[in-house]
C-alpha cells in the first residue's frame, strides 16, 4: 500500500490512505434525542425529559448545521456520495423540533441521489400530521416506526413513551400516505410471574393487526443489555425472562405466520414483503462502506490494497465523540476513536454478517477483495453444518428456519480462521 497521509485538512496524525477508498453511496445520520429513555435500551440517546437544554430549538438547530457540517467535510475527504441510502435514526429524530428537522433533510436533498431509499426512524409519540405533511414534501419515503409491542401488560415493563392507543393512530395515520412502512417489536419481553406468559398471543396479536399495514418488520429477540433498567429488573427477579425454549417456539410461529402472509425472513430479524427490503440495513450485511455522521455515528471506510487492485488493503473504523456540546463546537474535527480493522477480522465481519441474511455471503465479491476462497478457510464448518447450507451461484448461506444455530456456527468459523 502507498504511504498515508502525514496531514489531513491541518491534520498532524497520519490516519487515512492516500489513495481513494472504494465508492461510498450509504449515510447513516445520528440524532441522540430522545423523549426519555426506555427500559431495554443502551443506544447513545439523551432523554429531553432529563435536561430541557437539549429540546431548545437554537440547540437542536446547532446540533443539524454541526452534522450538515460534518457530512459536507466526510464527504468531500473521502469522495462520497450521491447516496443510495440515506438513514436518520436516535434516538428519536422525530422527537427535535420539525425546523430543525426540516434544515437538515432540506439540506441533505443535495446529496440525494436517483432513486434514493430515504429513512427516518420515528416514534407514535412524536408523529403527527404537520410532521408527516412536511416529510411528505421532502425526499424521504420510508418510516421506521418504533413500536415494540402493543400488548397492555408489556408497554410498561419497557417503559414506552406515549400510549398504545397513540401507537395505533399513527398507524392508521401512516396509511394515508405514500412512505413504505417498517414497524420494530421485541419479542422475549420478561413478564412480572412465570404463569400464564402472555408472550406468545401478545407478538401475534400485535403481528395480525400489522399485516395488511405494513410492508416491513424488524423483529428482534430482547437482549439483556448491562446497565440498563430492564437488565436490573431480571437480575433482583422482579421481572421473569421466557426460556430459551419459549422463545424458539415463539419464533417459529412468528415464521410460520409471517411466510403464510407473503412475507420472507431475509434477515435474522427481519422480515419483508418481495421488494420491500431494507436496502440502507443491507449495506451493513454486505459489509459496503458507509459514512456515520453525528455525535455517535460511526463510518466504516474500506481502501483497496492498491491503485491498480480491487483487492482489499485496509478497514477503517470511524467514530464520532459522544459529548453533543463538544461535536457541536468542533463537527470537523477528525474523531480520536479510529480503529484499523485487520485483514482476518475484516472476513470474520464478512462472514458474520453476511451469514445473517437468506442471501448468504458472496464468495465472488470475498474473492475479489480477500484474494482467497472462504470454502479453503472454513471447510470443516462448512462440512459440519452442510445440512443446514444452502448453495445458490456464488452464495452460500444458512437456511433461514435454522438461523438459531447462528452463533454456534460463526464460533466454528472463527476457531477455523487461519490467514
Amino acid at each position: 500500500m502507498k504511504a498515508w497521509t502525514s496531514q489531513v485538512f491541518g491534520h498532524e496524525r497520519g490516519i487515512f490512505p492516500i489513495i481513494d477508498p472504494f465508492k461510498i453511496r450509504s449515510l447513516y445520520v445520528h440524532i441522540p434525542f430522545c423523549a426519555d429513555r426506555c427500559s431495554y435500551c443502551d443506544f447513545f440517546s439523551v432523554p429531553l425529559i432529563k435536561d430541557p437544554t437539549f429540546s431548545t430549538i437554537e440547540y437542536e438547530i446547532s446540533y443539524v448545521q454541526a452534522t450538515l457540517m460534518n457530512i459536507r467535510n466526510w464527504s468531500k475527504l473521502f469522495g462520497a456520495g450521491p447516496f443510495s441510502t440515506i438513514y436518520l435514526g436516535g434516538g428519536t429524530p422525530s422527537v427535535i423540533d420539525r425546523r430543525a428537522l426540516k434544515i437538515l433533510i432540506d439540506d441533505l436533498e443535495q446529496f440525494v441521489d436517483t432513486d434514493c431509499e430515504w429513512t427516518i426512524e420515528a416514534n407514535p409519540d412524536s408523529l403527527d400530521k404537520a410532521l408527516l405533511d412536511m416529510l411528505a414534501g421532502t425526499g424521504v419515503n420510508r418510516i421506521s416506526l418504533g413500536i415494540q409491542t402493543l400488548s397492555e401488560e408489556e408497554w410498561p415493563i419497557l417503559r414506552r413513551v406515549g400510549s398504545i392507543d397513540e401507537a395505533v393512530q399513527a398507524i392508521e395515520l401512516l396509511c394515508e400516505y405514500p412512505f413504505e412502512l417498517s414497524v420494530d417489536l421485541l419479542m422475549g419481553i420478561p413478564n412480572k410471574t412465570n404463569k400464564g406468559r402472555q408472550g406468545h398471543s401478545s407478538i401475534m396479536n400485535s403481528l395480525e393487526y400489522l399485516i395488511g399495514r405494513v410492508s416491513h418488520l424488524s423483529i428482534y429477540d430482547l437482549t439483556l443489555e448491562k446497565g440498563t433498567l430492564i437488565e436490573s429488573q431480571v437480575s433482583s427477579g422482579k421481572l421473569i425472562m421466557p426460556d430459551s425454549d419459549e422463545l424458539a417456539e415463539e419464533r417459529d410461529k412468528v415464521d410460520l405466520y409471517l411466510e403464510g402472509q407473503g412475507f420472507h425472513r431475509y434477515e435474522v430479524s427481519n422480515y419483508a414483503k418481495p421488494g420491500h427490503e431494507c436496502r440502507h440495513n443491507a449495506v451493513y450485511w454486505n459489509m459496503e462502506p458507509y459514512l456515520g455522521v453525528g455525535s455517535g455515528g460511526v463510518s466504516t471506510i474500506q481502501y483497496p490494497m492498491c491503485e491498480e487492485s480491487q483487492e482489499l488493503g485496509t478497514i477503517i473504523r470511524i467514530t464520532e465523540t459522544r459529548d453533543i456540546s463538544a461535536y457541536i463546537e468542533a463537527p470537523m474535527e477528525i474523531p480520536k476513536d479510529i480503529e484499523i480493522i485487520d485483514k482476518k477480522t475484516a472476513l470474520f465481519e464478512f462472514l458474520m454478517m453476511g451469514f445473517r441474511t437468506s442471501r448468504g455471503i458472496d464468495l465472488k465479491r470475498i474473492k475479489s477483495l480477500f484474494g482467497i476462497d472462504v470454502e479453503e478457510c472454513i471447510p470443516s464448518a462448512l462440512k459440519r453444518w452442510n445440512s443446514e447450507i444452502v448453495r445458490n451461484g456464488d452464495f452460500v448461506a444458512l437456511r433461514p428456519d435454522n438461523f438459531d444455530i447462528l452463533n454456534r456456527f460463526l464460533v466454528e468459523c472463527l476457531e477455523e480462521l487461519d490467514l
